[in-house]
């Protein structure tokens, strides 16, 4: 018996943003989630599915493979069922109202072009939005929409919103090149996406609350790896603060000039 007979998974891998490098850190139950940072415990049984995690030795990309050859229906049956919310306690309420707050309290002109909020869930961002001035907006989600709800959008947006989507798509480089797409001559992307950083890696991927794959968080970003997938497309990084980012061409857009920001290479 040697251990090379019991191993699951390699313990090394290549980038899904860079291609270099990228070596196992850390292991979770499928059955994490977001509703247990809620309840400070742990709220369901263990599945005994381990998702492991690899980081990346450039970029530092965090990332499974373990869902890599699921289908749109296999992350539908499996994570965004009818028990999601119960996971996740803010996806049916307060998450899309204080995201419609931050918005239309900060960014009021992003009322002025059309929008797009990409990753929509059930659409409560864009009620939301309309409830406070915005006519200009379109939802899509590739896991509630299908491919068939694309018919409805618009062929370019000059803002396209991304909230709670990036750490929850199991290919960045492919969201990347939808996203893009998606985006007129002068759009820009603003999205959020908590950040890993080297204390985070340090002190080990599955102490942080945010790697839930239950909720569906499996890809997790530094300004390099995100930097790294946006330049493929001509686009510039951005970022407010830890959670809140945007891609850019060559100018940032108003909206965000008038907000303290990093800019990033």
């Amino acid at each position: 018996m040697s251990l090379a007979n019991m191993q699951v998974v390699p313990q090394q891998t290549l980038c899904k943003c860079c291609g270099q490098s990228s070596r196992l850190c850390g292991v979770v139950d499928f059955s994490r989630c977001g509703a247990d940072q809620h309840a400070g415990k742990k709220v369901d049984p263990y599945v005994g599915v381990p998702i492991y995690y690899y980081r990346c030795d450039e970029c530092h990309f965090v990332f499974t493979q373990a869902m890599d050859a699921w289908t749109n229906q296999d992350f539908a049956t499996c994570i965004y069922n009818d028990d999601y919310d119960r996971h996740d306690p803010d996806y049916l309420g307060k998450r899309p109202r204080d995201n419609a707050e931050i918005i239309a309290g900060n960014f009021p002109e992003m009322a002025q072009a059309n929008l797009l909020d990409f990753g929509s869930g059930l659409g409560l961002l864009e009620k939301e939005l309309r409830a406070r001035g915005f006519t200009q907006i379109d939802s899509y989600d590739p896991y509630t929409s299908g491919e068939t709800g694309r018919t409805g959008l618009a062929a370019k947006y000059r803002t396209v919103v991304a909230f709670e989507v990036f750490e929850h798509h199991p290919q960045p480089r492919e969201l990347m090149a939808d996203l893009a797409a998606l985006l007129d001559d002068d759009g820009a992307i603003f999205f959020s996406t908590l950040l890993v950083s080297d204390e985070i890696a340090s002190e080990g991927i599955d102490k942080w609350w945010y790697c839930a794959p239950r909720n569906g968080h499996i890809s997790f970003f530094t300004p390099q790896s995100l930097s790294r997938i946006g330049a493929e497309h001509g686009l510039k990084l951005g970022s407010f603060n830890e959670g809140f980012h945007f891609f850019f061409r060559q100018q940032p857009p108003a909206w965000a000039v008038k907000f303290s920001h990093q800019a990033w290479s």
